[in-house]
Order: C-alpha cells, then sequence, then structure tokens
C-alpha cells in the first residue's frame, strides 16, 4: 500500500442494495452508505427486477451524496462500480452514475465483478493481513461459489451451484413453510401458529436461523448433496425434501417447523463444511475466506469454527457491516484490480 492513499469511491447495484463507499488503499472505510430495498421487495418474498431497477435510480444520488459527505469528490482518486452479475437495469444505474462522475471530475473508472467483491469484503475486514492462497467460499443469496484464490486479482473457480444458491433455498424454504402454516391455520385456528407466521418476513434465511435454535438438528435426516466426485453444488434436492416431508404431515404445529429449520440448517451447512474442507485438503490449503450474506449465519460460523480447530485451519469471515451486498468492497477490489493494470 502506498503512503499516500488512494480514494476509491465504490458504488454498488447489483440487485436490492443501492450502496455507495469510500475506502482509502491503507483499508481504511471513509464511508459506507446502504439502502436496503428489503421492505419493498417483502410482499413478493423475493426481487422484482422493475422495482430494484426504479429504486435505484430514486435512491442512487442520496446514497453518492452521503458517501462524499466526510470527502470532497475532489479528492476521489478512483471510482469502482459493479458491472456484473447482477440484475440488468439495476447494473446499468450504477455504471452511468460512474461513469458520470469519472467523466465530470476526470477521474479515472473501472468495472468489477460482484463475486470479487465479496472476496474483498473479507480482505478488507483484515485490512489485507490474509496470506494467499486460500479456499474461497461465497454464500448469497443469488449466487454460490467455490475457488482458490492466489492474489488479489486471480481466482481459479472450482465450483457454482447448479440450480439454487444457498441463500436463495433459505428463502424458499421460509416461503414454503409460511405457505404451509397459512394452509393449516384456514382448516384449524391456532394462536401460537398465527403468532408463529408473522416472524416470516423476506429475506427468509435470518428466520430460518432463528426458528431453528428452537428445533432439532437431527429430527429429520434431510439428503446432503456432498457431490465430492465435482467441485459444484446443487440444493434443489433439499428443497424438494422438505417439501415432500411437508405435504406428508397430517398437521402443522409449530414444534415440526421449529424441526424442520434445524435439520433443513443442518444438511445445507453439513454439506458446506465437508465439501469446503475437502477442498482445503484436497488443494493443501490451510486458509477459508467464507463471504456473502448467508457467511452471517451464526451457526454455520460456528461449525466452521470447529472443524478449523479439529483440522488446524484458518478461517475467515466478513465483519458485521460487510456480510451483505456494500460499496466498500467494490471500493476495495477496484483499487486492487486498478494498481494490477497500471
Amino acid at each position: 500500500m502506498t503512503k499516500q492513499p488512494i480514494n476509491v469511491l465504490g458504488i454498488e447495484t447489483s440487485c436490492d442494495e443501492t450502496a455507495a463507499a469510500v475506502v482509502d488503499s491503507n483499508y481504511n472505510i471513509i464511508s459506507n452508505i446502504i439502502f436496503s430495498q428489503q421492505k419493498l421487495h417483502a410482499p413478493y418474498f423475493g426481487v422484482v427486477p422493475e422495482l430494484a431497477s426504479r429504486t435505484h435510480y430514486e435512491k442512487i444520488q442520496y446514497v453518492v451524496k452521503k458517501a462524499l459527505t466526510k470527502i470532497s469528490i475532489k479528492k476521489i482518486n478512483l471510482i469502482s462500480y459493479t458491472e456484473q452479475p447482477g440484475l440488468k437495469g439495476a447494473l446499468l444505474i450504477g455504471k452511468t452514475v460512474a461513469k458520470t462522475l469519472g467523466y465530470l471530475y476526470s477521474i479515472p473508472t473501472i468495472g468489477v465483478n460482484h463475486l470479487w467483491g465479496h472476496i474483498h469484503s473479507v480482505i478488507l475486514s483484515y485490512r489485507g493481513k490474509i496470506k494467499f492462497p486460500f479456499v474461497s467460499l461465497i454464500i448469497s443469496g443469488g449466487h454460490t461459489e467455490l475457488s482458490i484464490v492466489e492474489s488479489y486479482t486471480e481466482r481459479k473457480v472450482l465450483g457454482q451451484t447448479r440450480d439454487d444458491a444457498v441463500g436463495e433455498s433459505f428463502d424458499k424454504i421460509a416461503k414454503l413453510l409460511s405457505f404451509s402454516i397459512k394452509k393449516e391455520s384456514k382448516q384449524r385456528k391456532n394462536a401460537k401458529l398465527l403468532s408463529l407466521l408473522k416472524k416470516f418476513t423476506y429475506p427468509g434465511g435470518p428466520v430460518v436461523e432463528k426458528l431453528a435454535k428452537y428445533g432439532d438438528p437431527k429430527a429429520i435426516n434431510f439428503p446432503r448433496p456432498y457431490m465430492l466426485d465435482s467441485w459444484d453444488f446443487s440444493f434443489s434436492g433439499i428443497k424438494t425434501a422438505v417439501l415432500y416431508y411437508l405435504n406428508s404431515q397430517k398437521r402443522i404445529q409449530p414444534e415440526l417447523v421449529y424441526n424442520i429449520c434445524a435439520s433443513f440448517q443442518e444438511s445445507i451447512i453439513d454439506t458446506l463444511v465437508t465439501k469446503i474442507t475437502y477442498a482445503a485438503e484436497k488443494f493443501n490449503c490451510r486458509r477459508i475466506v467464507i463471504s456473502g450474506g448467508v457467511s452471517a449465519n451464526q451457526y454455520l460460523r460456528k461449525r466452521f469454527m470447529q472443524i478449523a480447530k479439529q483440522k488446524l485451519l484458518e478461517v475467515y469471515f466478513p465483519k458485521k457491516n460487510l456480510f451483505t451486498d456494500n460499496a466498500a468492497m467494490i471500493s476495495c477490489a477496484g483499487y486492487h484490480f486498478f494498481t494490477d493494470k497500471c
């Protein structure tokens, strides 16, 4: 890192967070502003692309302006924006703003991959002190990716999900359970179930995690798609198993919902822990970096730390304010990719 820090304005609009941040080349987060659209999409139990793009358009000016409250745009040396993957309309908003500011103030701009951003969320959290190479697991609402990261700008992708992403699977199970509870409540009035139904909101992942604490993770033996002959992931089978199990039940009780949440979560996390530790051993890499929104799951963190202690591995997670989509990680990634090209 340079003695005179480079200030990077990051812009993130890949999905349903409108975000802007300023991070310098010494890993200092000067600002990190996020406008979450969760409440707007909650009634639909998922992100509506048109609504997301429209909201980015409405909020991007406010978010960028707030990110620049502590530092003048004239002191920005680089503008980094999320280029891919994501919703096309949403990405276009961020790119247009970045390019416009770059043109008006003669600031270089660079587009970065959103998944690289998640990897850099952990690098930023540890101020660049994580040694290479390391095994990277990205688990979010829209992505599941396993790779070997060799430097700040080089990684070899080993596998991705063939169907549902990890976070998407959690959300769909929450939606499935909410529908089952509604159906049961219409047939039989149950105050406990109606109270439980109010807990189901979007995103569903945190809801499943909370309810899982009251259940038995060994109550139901849902499948574990380890797929150790491939580095890919597949979670649709677990989702189908939960559906079949729900359909086989004559009545839905709160205790059953708790056990389904706990057992489902156990099957997902057991699959991840087994597969990632296998990759670490296979590639003789003692460091594991886990990022993305699902990395906030406390049970997942606990399991990974347990296996790390047993197998003498180093496991790293992003800081709390960098779990979900944010622009600080885009600033960090942008800096490294820009300096790598220079």
